[in-house]
């Protein structure tokens, strides 16, 4: 966190901005709209000079290239001379692109450890900068207050900048979006699954989710210094093992990372929050947009804080929703016939896309209104995938598991099929491989073998030690018999899409 120096005074000006609202002839300072605490200190107080500010470093901006609609961006919070050129990069990424609704993961840089859970506000309408009033959402705001975890702690973002000086660039590219702002506190590995769950059902296509953090804060002024020779590469070399899984998604490297370096990040809270949430969804890919240090803008090390801006979006698959379409339809129609007795689809396969005529495997899972009926599949592919689903499909109405109450033609109207079309396997040499949100697992030991789907571990919010325990369960062997030497571990990714 910096201000407007990094020499032995740090001098803040913080001007209020109060938003009026007329009462009665009166004008009188708003109670529902949060005034712009840091304009004209930690960045420009007027809406002429920030707007051309923004403009023109979203303008000076390269990031490269992205492979599909940004669900995600981690964007630095210090003052704009110092940090707002790398948030810039990220936030350009979102150019062209129209969400509703914008979920900031922030924090309290003076309180974030005086309350449990996230903070959400029950009574603010909307934040005010010199932009205009971003709106805030109150029905998810409101949705969010009625679960176990989230409550408000008035005035805990009094003075606060982390999130505030991430909405004049979201002002600036994108249009007509509501705001839910939540600040993160004290918050247990568990306390981050039952948050991130309680989250995950406003995450749609037109939802984004931002993280708001610095990297590194290095030197006696922070309090960490783990190394003293040649600091502008060892920042960058902390900073590239920092966001290392992070563009993986992987919640478990990056908790594994703070463990093990104490790295000073000073929104840990907001960014393992995200990636709980994005491996609860499934995963997601990231490219870092853009990195920089204070050290290098002033020309000073004994004092450093690193800025990095990452954007995530969907992990690519191989199968074109067309395809996912009749791969889809192809199971109904199968699962209708069985259960009605009736002969099974024969597609053309001379009609049908050429990546479906390919050797595949796949799992066919069907639900009743959430409920399992059945989940049958083949690790290895044994002929063409749209083969594997019919054969999966018939297979997973007569699941052994559910051999006393087998799925009935009468609930076809509340069956949901999903297919999950895995990649072939490969082995895992050390559990850090392993990727909630991104892998399934097959472990075998002494002739008994388990395998878990990757959506069995993200939709249950387990970490990476849970999971592999959880294998190890469903194929009958102890809970830590992973961690033999002589067990195999193999992982698999899957494209799983349903109706």
């Amino acid at each position: 966190m910096i201000g407007q120096s990094l020499g032995k005074v740090t001098i803040v000006v913080v001007t209020l901005l109060f938003v009026t609202m007329s009462l009665g002839g009166e004008e009188k300072a708003s109670t529902t709209v949060r005034p712009a605490y840091c304009a004209g200190g930690w960045y420009p107080g007027t809406a002429e000079a920030l707007a051309k500010e923004v403009n023109d470093l979203l303008a000076k901006a390269a990031p490269p290239g992205l492979s599909g609609k940004p669900i995600a961006v981690i964007a630095p919070h210090a003052g704009y001379r110092f940090s707002a050129p790398t948030a810039a990069a990220g936030y350009k990424c979102l150019q062209g692109h129209a969400y509703k609704r914008v979920i900031v993961l922030a924090f309290s840089h003076t309180r974030a450890g005086t309350y449990q859970g996230v903070d959400v506000p029950d009574k603010l309408t909307a934040y005010h900068t010199p932009l205009g009033d971003v709106p805030i959402d109150r029905e998810i705001c409101d949705a969010l207050l009625r679960k176990p975890g989230f409550a408000p702690h008035p005035g805990i973002d009094r003075g606060e900048h982390s999130l505030e000086l991430q909405l004049p660039f979201l002002q600036r590219v994108l249009k007509g979006f509501r705001l839910v702002p939540l600040l993160v506190g004290r918050m247990s590995q568990a306390d981050e699954t039952e948050a991130a769950r309680a989250i995950l059902p406003y995450l749609d296509d037109d939802t984004l989710l931002v993280a708001s953090t610095d990297f590194t804060h290095f030197g006696l002024r922070f309090g960490y210094q783990p190394f003293k020779d040649d600091v502008p590469n060892k920042l960058r070399e902390l900073a590239d093992r920092a966001v290392e899984p992070i563009l993986k998604a992987d919640y478990d490297g990056f908790v594994k990372h703070l463990d093990e370096t104490g790295d000073t990040i000073c929104g840990r809270g907001p960014v393992r929050l995200l990636l709980r949430i994005l491996s609860m969804r499934g995963g997601a890919s990231g490219v870092r947009t853009a990195f920089d240090t204070s050290g290098n803008l002033t020309g000073g090390w004994s004092n450093s804080v690193t800025y990095q801006s990452i954007v995530l979006t969907r992990v690519p698959g191989t199968l074109g929703s067309q395809e996912q379409a009749e791969l889809l339809r192809l199971a109904r129609q199968t699962v209708t016939a069985h259960l009605n007795s009736r002969e099974l689809p024969k597609p053309d396969k001379t009609a049908l896309p050429p990546a479906l005529r390919q050797d595949g495997a796949c799992f066919v899972t069907l639900e009743n209104r959430g409920r399992l009926r059945g989940c049958i599949g083949n690790m290895q592919a044994t002929g063409p995938l749209y083969q594997a689903v019919i054969h999966n499909a018939v297979s997973a109405c007569q699941d052994y598991r559910f051999v006393q109450s087998p799925v009935t033609a009468g609930e076809l109207d509340q069956i949901d099929i999903e297919i999950s079309y895995l990649t072939p396997m490969k082995p895992v040499s050390k559990p850090g491989e392993i990727i909630v949100g991104r892998h399934g697992l097959h472990i075998s030991l002494g002739g008994r073998r388990g395998v878990l789907l990757p959506q069995v571990a993200y939709e249950r919010g387990w970490a990476r030690e849970e999971f592999l325990a959880q294998v190890c369960r469903k194929a009958g062997l102890p809970l830590d018999a992973w961690k033999r030497p002589e067990a195999q571990i193999q992982c698999f990714t899957a494209e799983v899409f349903g109706e």
